[in-house]
């Protein structure tokens, strides 16, 4: 199951978040999805106010989270709100290769030993 979040500030923002290998076939995983679908936040509350949740299932494999937190600052008239976006979805992975490993390059001259024509 892939996990991706966003802040909400665009679409351009959704990052992976999180891999989620779950046992046993497509079923187990559906309703594992459906499960964190309930659960899932990105972040803690800053002070354990809990979440209010909206849980879209745009797809037969796929979720959309809206989790919003409130809480009053020390001193402040006013409550902050704080909306987070989730998407869930189901997948199977294809294919893994591990990078090739990377060599260190050689170390380069500095700027004054090359300016001075030294090794």
């Amino acid at each position: 199951m892939l996990v991706e979040t966003n802040n909400g500030y665009s679409d351009d923002n959704w990052l992976l978040k999180d891999k989620v290998h779950v046992e046993g076939g497509r079923e187990q995983a559906l309703a594992r999805a459906e499960e964190l679908s309930l659960t899932y936040t990105d972040r803690l509350s800053p002070i354990g106010s809990g979440y209010g949740r909206l849980v879209f299932r745009v797809s037969e494999t796929s979720w959309l989270l809206e989790i919003t937190d409130s809480w009053w600052f020390t001193n402040s008239d006013e409550a902050v709100t704080r909306t987070q976006y989730a998407r869930l979805t189901v997948a199977q992975l294809i294919s893994s290769t591990e990078p090739p490993p990377v060599e260190r390059p050689a170390p380069r001259k500095g700027r004054l030993r090359r300016a001075l024509g030294r090794d």
